[in-house]
């Protein structure tokens, strides 16, 4: 982690099941150039969202504060003021279908550019799962997509391991 921010000087970090609470690990991060934080703690060893950053570079004001997200607007002089969504929706589908009203309901009300980025323990196609356990579901893939639609959403798509 330590070389990965020396090489990428990310100006806000977001970290996902985390496992740990931020206690543990909030001296590490303030080392790192990073002075502010809006947290989910895991609840035992499952969950945990920690959005870090650092003031002297943006400015992140935190707006609501789920077990499966942390909404934010975030703004750096000379930049448009944008929305920020950090997630990691739960792997309970009656959780998940909650997580997808309420951002449907922000996509209704936002008036400005908004990213959300993390885990939505689902996916948009086939391709992206490997698991030995898991039956393909074309229903739950479309389901997926058609949220992604009613946000008015584009999947950028991911780089790196595939996940499963």
């Amino acid at each position: 982690m330590r070389k990965l921010l020396q090489i990428h000087k990310p100006r806000i970090l977001v970290l996902l099941e985390t496992k740990v609470i931020f206690s543990s690990m909030g001296n590490f991060f303030s080392n790192m150039g990073f002075s502010a934080a809006t947290i989910v703690d895991p609840v035992g060893r499952s969950g945990g969202i920690w959005l870090i950053w650092d003031t002297d570079q943006a400015n992140v004001c935190a707006s609501a504060v789920t077990n499966q997200y942390i909404q934010a607007t975030v703004h750096k002089e000379d930049y448009e003021e944008w929305a920020f969504n950090a997630v990691y929706a739960s792997p309970n589908p009656s959780l998940r279908e909650a997580l997808w009203e309420e951002l449907e309901d922000t996509a209704r009300n936002l008036n400005k550019p908004w990213l959300i980025a993390g885990d939505f323990n689902n996916y948009a196609n086939q391709s992206e799962i490997r698991s030995f356990s898991h039956t393909p579901n074309q229903n739950r893939t479309l389901r997926f997509m058609e949220r992604i639609n009613n946000c008015n959403l584009t999947d950028l798509g991911s780089v790196g391991p595939r996940l499963t």
